[in-house]
């Protein structure tokens, strides 16, 4: 739950607001991407039953896709969710900056992500009961403040009316953001006490409970905050704190907001590291990204190589002050892996003799091409409602990817 539960979040949030026109209608779009994010942990799980590897997506589709295809899409997925870790040091840096205000938030935003470097840098371990309990206090405390401004009386805004199902599927393909690199959990399979079980039954857990949670955020941001106060806010979330109390829990929700940014971080890098080393470890990416520290131990490279990336998408946010951009462009992507996860989950599952697969899901041969089908059709309905710009990043990284792949694979 520690990666997808960012700040970030609120603003795919805001994005999935200007394609509904009520509240149920946001609702359905919210329940639409929990349910296949839910299905597609079932896929990951398979897998990850089958390859305890920190390769991850790379080894998944490697049999059914070839070398170069599961390469190429595996390292896309990795800088995708790299820019995606910028816009939330560019959203982090305006909460400092909100508590702080002396201080530039693109000022914020460097100093948060060249910490985050060092501690992770120096092998400074964090525990995963703090990581657990600092998790679920997150969870807990969004749904306590979403209902405090459901339940406090206020302006009512337009929520009612009939459920739009196109602006919902519409709405629900951006809402994938909400569960972005949940997957990355996998490249810890070689290092977590019972990989065969153990993961593929928390994923869909964790994404019921996140479901749960996204679901009382974005009523609370629908029904107190109006579109045009949040639509080019970096912090919608301190704003429906704003509204709340004559904004008496400003500070409450972007303390909050300041720990989400931490608990991402803290679970995302570690998994992303993980996944850089692994393919500089097999020579797929320069042979310096799979070195390790002498005297910290950790893939010191592979973390500068995260944080340069990031920042660079911090900075072009910043100066751009457009988030829209690198969130479509995440969840287009993400919709299309989440279909080439499934598949792959649908083609060993057919392969390989029941007693080959520690973790098989029941029902498999129907879910998992059923699910990678609505995902195609999710990230073409982004790829048609999206700016053209969106699709153009996505298409070029891919053949960009694949093209330095094939190179590479065939030198």
């Amino acid at each position: 739950m520690g990666t997808p539960l960012a700040a970030s979040v609120f603003l795919s949030i805001i994005i999935m607001e200007t394609y509904t026109s009520n509240l149920p209608s946001m609702l359905l779009a919210v329940l639409i991407a929990t349910a296949l994010a839910a299905a597609a942990s079932l896929s990951y799980g398979e897998l990850v039953s089958i390859y305890p590897s920190a390769a991850g997506n790379r080894v998944f589709l490697k049999k059914p896709m070839g070398d170069v295809v599961s390469i190429s899409l595996s390292f896309m997925w990795t800088i995708i969710i790299l820019g995606a870790a910028g816009v939330e040091a560019y959203v982090l840096g305006n909460v400092i900056h909100f508590l702080i205000p002396a201080v530039p938030a693109i000022i914020w935003s460097v100093i948060s992500l060249t910490i985050i470097l060092l501690i992770n840098a120096v092998g400074v371990e964090i525990s995963g009961n703090f990581q657990m309990g600092i998790t679920f206090f997150i969870a807990s405390a969004l749904v306590v403040v979403s209902v405090i401004a459901l339940v406090t009386p206020h302006h009512a805004l337009n929520t009612g009316g009939n459920i739009d199902f196109a602006g919902s599927l519409s709405a629900a393909a951006v809402g994938v953001y909400f569960f972005l690199g949940f997957g990355r959990v996998t490249t810890l399979g070689e290092e977590a006490i019972d990989f065969k079980k153990g993961i593929p039954r928390a994923m869909p857990i964790a994404i019921i409970l996140l479901g749960i949670v996204f679901t009382f955020v974005s009523s609370a941001i629908f029904t107190r905050v109006p579109l045009s106060s949040v639509q080019s806010s970096a912090v919608p979330q301190i704003v429906l704190g704003k509204y709340m109390l004559n904004g008496d829990y400003a500070i409450i929700v972007a303390i909050i907001s300041a720990l989400m940014s931490f608990s991402t971080f803290n679970a995302g890098i570690l998994g992303t590291s993980r996944l850089i080393y692994a393919l500089g470890r097999e020579g797929t990416l320069p042979k310096f990204l799979g070195t390790i520290n002498s005297k910290f131990f950790t893939p010191t490279f592979s973390l500068v190589f995260i944080y340069a990336i990031a920042l660079v998408v911090t900075i072009t946010v910043y100066v751009t002050r457009s988030f829209t951009i690198p969130v479509l462009v995440a969840a287009l992507f993400d919709s299309f892996m989440y279909a080439f996860v499934s598949y792959s989950a649908f083609w060993h599952h057919r392969k390989l003799a029941r007693g080959e697969i520690p973790f098989r899901v029941k029902g498999g041969t129907i879910l998992f091409p059923v699910t990678a089908i609505i995902f195609i059709v999710l990230g073409l309905i982004l790829v048609l409602t999206s700016p053209f710009i969106v699709t153009g990043l996505t298409v070029l990284g891919i053949i960009l990817t694949g093209v330095y792949f094939y190179l590479r694979v065939e030198k």
